[in-house]
Formats: structure tokens, C-alpha cells, sequence
């Protein structure tokens, strides 16, 4: 079995097992430990077997308190990564540039925008905006599509460097 044959695999199975079990997340009341930035790490983090607490720890804070989606600074901070291999070189700005615009372009494809307003319809800095999405269920209906998109787009982008990632076997 070839490496990439290999990592569509690991990617098919983590997509599945975010769709099961991610749209619950708001309902065991764990969303404000685990939201859309840190699942997103962390879903990466396990596809290239690596356990970093300080990474997903690194990616909590992105969620909603940028205006943009936990899920795509994850995704950014992802990049970094995976263009960096893993700490094994510093990565020139435009080329960090370049690869964030791609994922970008992608992620506004599927969803129309980036920003976390926008996309759950609410302002998460307020009491009356986070009380209003938890209410109406947005995690559910909506905020984990945006982590399982995430993690496919970065695995459709970077299927070869993430099976070097996971051929490694280094921690980051």
C-alpha cells in the first residue's frame, strides 16, 4: 500500500469519526474546553499520531475572539506545520502566505466566508450572542461542519507531506 493510498485512509476514517461524533460536543457541555479550534488540531494531531497538548492548548484561544473561525486559524497554525515539518525548517512568509491563501480560498468556497459571524449568524464576544448559539443549537447545526471542512481541505492540499509527517514518527 503506497503512503498516500495510505493517509487517504487515515483522512477518510478521522472525517467519519468527526461526523459522528463532533455534532454532539455542544450537548456534554465540553464545547467551551473543546471548540472548533482545538477539535480541529486535535483531529489533525491524531491522523499524524501525535499527541501535543501545547498545540491544541496554542489553538483554544483562536476560537470566535478574532472574528475568525477557530477552525481556520487551526487550520492556518495546521500549514505552519506541515510546511515546516514539523520544526525541521522556518518557513519564509510568502511561501506561509501562499499555502494559507489556498486553504483559505478553499474553506471560502464551501462556506461562502472565514469569519465566525458570519457563519454562525452570532457575535460570540457577547453574553447575549453565545447565549443565542448555544440556544439555537449551532454547533450542531453548523459549527462542526466547519472543523470536519478543515481537516478534509488540509488532507485534499497536503496528502504527501502529511504521509511524510506520519513517517517520521517525531514529536513536534
Amino acid at each position: 500500500m503506497s503512503k498516500t493510498v495510505k493517509v487517504e485512509q487515515l483522512l477518510e476514517e478521522k472525517i467519519k469519526e468527526l461526523n459522528l461524533k463532533l455534532p454532539g460536543k455542544n450537548s456534554d457541555g465540553k464545547i467551551a474546553s473543546e471548540n472548533c479550534a482545538a477539535l480541529t488540531m486535535k483531529g489533525f494531531l491524531e491522523i499524524i499520531n501525535t499527541n501535543d497538548s501545547n498545540l491544541i492548548n496554542m489553538a483554544t484561544p483562536l476560537a470566535s475572539i478574532t472574528n475568525i473561525c477557530g477552525a481556520v486559524n487551526a487550520g492556518l497554525m495546521i500549514i505552519g506545520l506541515i510546511i515546516g515539518k514539523k520544526g525541521e525548517k522556518e518557513i519564509h512568509q510568502l511561501i506561509a502566505a501562499a499555502e494559507g491563501v489556498k486553504f483559505l480560498t478553499q474553506f471560502k468556497k464551501r462556506f461562502g466566508t472565514i469569519h465566525c459571524q458570519e457563519l454562525t449568524g452570532y457575535d460570540l464576544m457577547t453574553r447575549e450572542g453565545m447565549q443565542n448559539y448555544m440556544n439555537d443549537n449551532i454547533w450542531e447545526k453548523k459549527c462542526y461542519k466547519n472543523v470536519v471542512a478543515a481537516v478534509e481541505i488540509i488532507g485534499s492540499l497536503y496528502k504527501n507531506q502529511i504521509a511524510k509527517l506520519i513517517e517520521q514518527k517525531t514529536e513536534i
